[in-house]
């Protein structure tokens, strides 16, 4: 046989190949396609035949999978934290169960407790209060910078008024609890929040959540009260899980009417946020 008609047997062989594969995909794609319409204007039956509208901006968003992850309380970032905002003269004090320790100095007071959760007073050098929403925003990423956080992780801040949140994402998707609140008062700061330092990680293989947005929302309209659904996101949600270690559990943020919602993926249950 000649080399040329072995070629174009070959050519012909990859090319069917090809073709079936793109068959493949494209009816692989077409079949998502319907069913995520299908899925769409299930819930949109289901709703009306509820009462419970939906609003103008609202789409029923793609199932994606999230792992269940921990992470543990980081002491010595705690304490870096701190002295970046009262000073290295602080004075520190720790709890004989060491769950809280307390922060103090001329600049404020400060205390962490177990989980991460941190709240205080600051008093700044010359401190003035800000006059508008971005003054208090620039001020906040300021103090955030001296604490030490800011160059470690791409955060974002949003300010209302002279309130100013500053927060993170993990795994590109937003943790919905964990965030940095600062309030510029007439003559000091207050923080709180909930924060956590380093790195996440998975306890064991296989620890991954598949939790469809139909399943969150149909779980979250059978056990609560809502008039309109605006929007739903992935995201995570921080809970302490003993021992310094925070566990941050998957699941679906709904924001209604009546408030917003998490849908935890593996409680199935849904709490405020």
């Amino acid at each position: 046989m000649q080399w040329s008609r072995v070629k174009s047997i070959l050519i012909m062989i990859l090319l069917l190949i090809d073709g079936f594969l793109i068959i493949n995909i494209a009816g692989k794609y077409v079949s998502n396609y319907y069913r995520a319409a299908e899925n769409a204007h299930n819930i949109t039956e289901i709703l009306e035949r509820r009462g419970i509208a939906q609003g103008m901006a609202f789409e029923l968003p793609e199932t994606h999978t999230l792992p269940v992850l921990q992470i543990d309380r980081s002491r010595a970032d705690e304490d870096r934290f701190a002295i970046g905002l009262l000073g290295k003269d602080l004075v520190r004090t720790e709890q004989p169960d060491g769950g809280t320790v307390y922060y103090e100095s001329s600049y404020g007071m400060l205390n962490w407790r177990d989980g991460g959760v941190v709240a205080g007073t600051l008093k700044p050098e010359d401190y003035v209060q800000p006059i508008d929403r971005t003054m208090a925003q620039a001020y906040a990423q300021d103090i955030l910078r001296n604490a030490g956080i800011a160059a470690s992780v791409g955060w974002q801040t949003d300010a209302k008024g002279l309130t100013v949140t500053a927060s993170f994402e993990t795994a590109g998707v937003p943790v919905f609890n964990r965030a940095l609140t600062l309030i510029f008062r007439e003559k000091d700061i207050e923080l709180m929040g909930w924060w956590t330092f380093g790195m996440p990680y998975i306890t064991k293989s296989g620890n991954y959540v598949a939790f469809s947005a139909t399943d969150a929302l149909f779980n979250l309209i059978s056990k609560n009260e809502v008039a309109r659904i605006d929007k739903m996101e992935l995201g995570f949600l921080l809970s302490e899980s003993g021992g310094g270690r925070v566990q941050m559990t998957p699941g679906w943020r709904v924001e209604t009417s009546t408030g917003s919602f998490f849908v935890d993926s593996l409680k199935k249950s849904s709490v405020s946020v």
